[in-house]
């Protein structure tokens, strides 16, 4: 496989000579930038790539590979890229926030890259700095609310992608049919990995789908404080199990696999978001809140290769099919009637009848002007 990985160490004084090779055989000869900008320089149209394999660079989330989450589905979506576009192409793995700008500002410099991708909303301050410096580089930012010039911001909407998983929760949590629900509660629950206003927005979505359909349903929110801790996720989650929750919605990176050993330890359910894992606990893990990075990266990396690429703010959800709720390799069974509200609510959501609230602050009025009129 053709990549190379940064090393952490050399990021203080060395650039490209801080790129060294992991196996195989050496990455093509890589199309060479226009030159750097200087800081505060006008910024301009990033020019179009040269008829040469085109060299990406990719700064992951943390948590880094093996997540099982985002960071593993982004990588993918490079792997993709490389056997159907012959693109070759380089990653770090950063070990904390501090790692962003350094490793975005040493792979700018370079001036060596197509196109560099920053993975999670994480990012987003330090990217905003080096795509001001280096306003020729193009960028693209995954899971982003920027809109500048050079980077192509592309989010999803949180509320939509949690929404329909809220949906079966809320039903779920009522059906006799569901073996591993607590018949003497109405409780669910959301965990995410860290605390922030754009994952927040996951927990509106959840709970607006919960509500929607089972208006006096309680929705627990913690936080792990951290995305590659699922020994800290196992323990949160199974506080909220002790406290009556049936299904817990995680979102929390690496995290979320302590999520769903504490459901199984539990007899309870769980949801993933992001890259579809209901293998790791198929009798209880009961689908994911999916939405598919990899294909956000093949993306942007073929609109580069086709010349359509261009920077601003994208965003997309149901409607546009970006996000969805995905039982595949899921052993646990949802009543027909659940799967049948989940797509009559999905459809409603596509057709513009109903809307997902996007902040805590609009939730409540929401809740008090939209109710399911189904089972």
């Amino acid at each position: 496989m053709k990549m190379r990985k940064m090393l952490a160490v050399l990021l203080v004084l060395v650039l490209v000579a801080g790129l060294a090779a992991c196996a195989g055989t050496p990455a093509a000869t890589p199309t060479p930038a226009p030159p750097a900008a200087t800081p505060g320089a006008p910024a301009e149209t990033p020019t179009e790539p040269a008829d040469e394999p085109l060299h990406i660079g990719i700064v992951l989330s943390l948590g880094g590979l093996g997540d099982r989450n985002f960071n593993d589905a982004a990588f993918a979506g490079m792997q993709r890229a490389e056997q159907e576009l012959g693109i070759t192409f380089d990653y770090v793995e950063p070990s904390s926030p501090s790692d962003f700008l350094p490793f975005l500002r040493t792979m700018a410099e370079t001036q060596e890259y197509d196109l560099i991708i920053a993975v999670g909303f994480l990012q987003a301050e330090a990217l905003t700095e080096v795509s001001e410096d280096f306003p020729n580089q193009r960028f693209t930012h995954i899971d982003s609310r920027l809109d500048l010039p050079n980077v192509s911001g592309r989010q999803t909407r949180w509320q939509d992608q949690t929404f329909l998983a809220g949906v079966m929760a809320g039903l779920g949590t009522l059906s006799d049919e569901m073996p591993g629900r607590n018949p003497d509660a109405n409780v669910l629950g959301v965990i995410l990995g860290m605390d922030d206003p754009v994952l927040r927005m996951g927990i509106v979505g959840f709970t607006a789908g919960a509500t929607f359909v089972n208006p006096d349903v309680e929705v627990l929110t913690g936080v792990v404080g951290d995305f590659n801790d699922p020994g800290r996720g196992r323990e949160v989650a199974l506080a909220m199990y002790v406290q009556g929750a049936d299904f817990i919605q995680a979102i929390a990176g690496a995290s979320a696999v302590g999520v769903f050993n504490a459901s199984a330890e539990a007899g309870r359910y769980s949801f993933a978001a992001g890259m579809t894992v209901n293998y790791i606990e198929p009798d209880h893990i009961v689908g994911t809140s999916h939405r598919d990075i990899g294909a956000m990266v093949f993306d942007d990396i073929q609109a580069v290769v086709d010349g359509t690429w261009h920077g601003g703010f994208n965003i997309s959800g149901l409607k546009e099919g970006s996000v969805a709720f995905d039982t595949a390799g899921s052993n646990v069974v949802i009543p027909a009637y659940i799967l049948a509200a989940i797509e009559e609510v999905r459809m409603m959501v596509v057709n513009g009848e109903l809307v997902p609230p996007a902040t805590e602050d609009a939730l409540e009025d929401w809740i008090a002007n939209n109710t399911w009129g189904g089972r």
